[in-house]
């Protein structure tokens, strides 16, 4: 990504797992009504914000937003999501899953899980390019270099949702290994 400056409002959703997800719902919540939704050119994201920012991304087609800037679908498309999966307890089955199938690690098993549950067979390509950009965070535990996951044309693009979310929302040492 180029790093020079950009204009437009940026929103960052940092880490804490699930409750930085339903933090972060919260808040999108209070976005929405105060109709700064549609004024967003960035979100970046790490961790359990990027669970939250991924549902948002995929939804961003789907949302409907009035002359207001405010999403009246809101609740349905990017809330109930997100309250679904916060009673949805991934860690153990994730991991233990893992530990079962020694060519899958724990990261590609959540992808899958995230998959299941939140995003089916959506790619970074695939999200609206009339949203934001939408940028997933995740660091490299071979080299500690961090990546972005972001919609873009060719092959890395085709990386999908879930992934991105997943590579970024992963936790050391069981979830992690990408």
């Amino acid at each position: 990504m180029d790093a020079a400056k950009r204009d437009g409002v940026g929103l960052a959703l940092s880490g804490g797992g699930y409750r930085a997800m339903l933090f972060h719902a919260g808040a999108l919540w209070r976005l929405n009504e105060l109709g700064w939704l549609p004024k967003l050119t960035t979100v970046s994201s790490v961790s359990g914000g990027s669970i939250a920012a991924g549902v948002l991304a995929h939804a961003w087609h789907k949302l409907y937003f009035g002359e207001d800037g405010v999403a009246e679908n809101f609740g349905k498309e990017v809330v109930q999501p997100l309250r679904k999966l916060a009673r949805t307890n991934l860690d153990i089955p994730v991991t233990l899953k893992a530990m079962c199938i020694p060519w899958r690690s724990a990261g590609e098993e959540l992808a899958l899980r995230y998959r299941k549950h939140l995003f089916g067979d959506c790619r970074l390509a695939d999200l609206d390019p009339a949203g934001p950009n939408f940028v997933f965070t995740a660091t490299s535990l071979q080299d500690g270099s961090l990546w972005w996951f972001f919609r873009q044309p060719g092959p890395h693009g085709q990386v999908t949702l879930a992934t991105a979310v997943a590579a970024s929302s992963a936790f050391p040492p069981l979830l992690s290994r990408w």
